[in-house]
């Protein structure tokens, strides 16, 4: 195995500085690996050397390979660090936060979702603000129901991949109700809007999966 670097690099993420079951990790090639590991015991080092060992030596192509992580801080090491082992960037891998993944396949595949590559991703404020602008056309009462409270349960059903059809048929208690009156019609307005709010980062994209086999 070579890195794309000389043989005598002070590079620490080698394939020699692993121990036995690290490298068993970053050898293992075809088939799915389960690596459970604690804080501190190289997960990302054995990453790292794992993806360099597919690209160089299996001959994968970068723009094959999704490596998912929890902040933008660890996707960017990440790639520095696999970039460092290649001696080059790994042009077109997938490295970043569900988040982020979910938001560039979005971006390439928009019209599956009915947005255009364009569309505008809202943060928390500008999809409470939506929220109470669909109460207002419902006449819902932001009084009687916080909008805060619709917003969290309509997130928490889009997280459990609840569709507005099936929430409305589990709406048991008066909260329910009005986010189930709400959620189809909150769904139009973020379409219509060209837009996506967080949730919709990981939801539209699993069902574009679901929907579409190419």
């Amino acid at each position: 195995y070579t890195s794309g670097m000389s043989a005598t690099s002070a590079e620490p993420d080698s394939l020699e500085g692993l121990n036995a079951a690290q490298r068993e990790a970053v050898l293992h090639f075809e088939g799915p690996i389960l690596v459970l590991a604690g804080a501190g015991s190289g997960k990302t080092r054995v990453l790292t050397t794992r993806i360099a060992r597919l690209i160089e030596h299996h001959g994968v192509d970068p723009r094959r390979i999704l490596a998912v992580t929890f902040t933008n801080k660890a996707a960017g090491e990440m790639r520095e660090r696999v970039a460092r082992l290649l001696g080059t960037e790994p042009q077109g891998m997938w490295a970043g936060t569900f988040h982020a993944i979910g938001a560039r396949l979005l971006r390439r595949e928009a019209p599956l979702a009915g947005r255009t590559p364009a569309f505008t991703i809202y943060d928390e404020d500008d999809a409470l603000a939506l929220v109470r602008r669909v109460m207002e056309r419902l006449r819902i009462s932001p009084k009687e129901y916080a909008p805060k409270a619709i917003r969290s349960a309509i997130s928490d059903a889009k997280n459990a991949l609840v569709t507005p059809e099936t929430y409305a048929t589990l709406a048991r208690d008066p909260l329910s109700r009005a986010a189930a009156a709400l959620y189809p019609h909150l769904e139009t307005a973020l379409r219509e809007a060209n837009a996506a709010d967080f949730d919709d980062l990981l939801v539209l994209p699993v069902r574009i999966l679901e929907q579409n086999a190419e």
